[in-house]
């Protein structure tokens, strides 16, 4: 009997982004599998999800400010490499003009939990509709669009 999905290691670290590894040589011919992550879900220390080729893929990142990305590796073997996909979402887009507009934003958004994340030089936030019709009516210009939220920002508590 063969098996069609062998068994895998629970994933316990990052070991990479696939850029670097493929510039390091560490990945070169071997199949790569990705494993589809809402952006809510790379939070997440332990996991359990489906790779698309259909492998079952657990996760236990235990150690502190492990978060999974975009590309980000977990598993190299000489046949396979796992990698992340973190799907691309609706999101609010305010490009900020000024770095008072910016202070203003983020602690607007701030005061009403939302999770933020910066994108360049722009702020982008799960989408919502009374937060986008807020930040229109307070003059902010929100954009609406499809995009991986990948950077969060990170507030630390006393």
């Amino acid at each position: 009997m063969e098996i069609l999905t062998p068994i895998l290691p629970i994933m316990e670290k990052i070991i990479g982004n696939l850029t670097a590894l493929r510039s390091a040589g560490k990945i070169t011919t071997q199949s790569i599998d990705y494993v589809p992550l809402h952006w809510f879900e790379s939070e997440r220390n332990i996991l359990r999800k489906q790779s698309l080729a259909g492998r079952e893929i657990a996760f236990r990142l235990l150690k502190e400010g492990q978060r999974l990305k975009h590309d980000d590796v977990v598993f190299v073997s000489d046949e396979l490499v796992i990698a992340i996909e973190i799907l691309p979402s609706e999101v609010i887009v305010l490009t900020p003009a000024t770095l008072p507009e910016m202070a203003r934003a983020c602690y607007e958004i701030g005061n009403k939990h939302s999770p933020l994340f910066m994108d360049g030089d722009e702020v982008t936030l799960p989408y919502d509709k009374p937060m986008f019709e807020w930040l229109d009516a307070a003059g902010f210009n929100p954009r609406r669009e499809q995009r991986r939220l990948n950077e969060a920002l990170r507030a630390n508590s006393a």
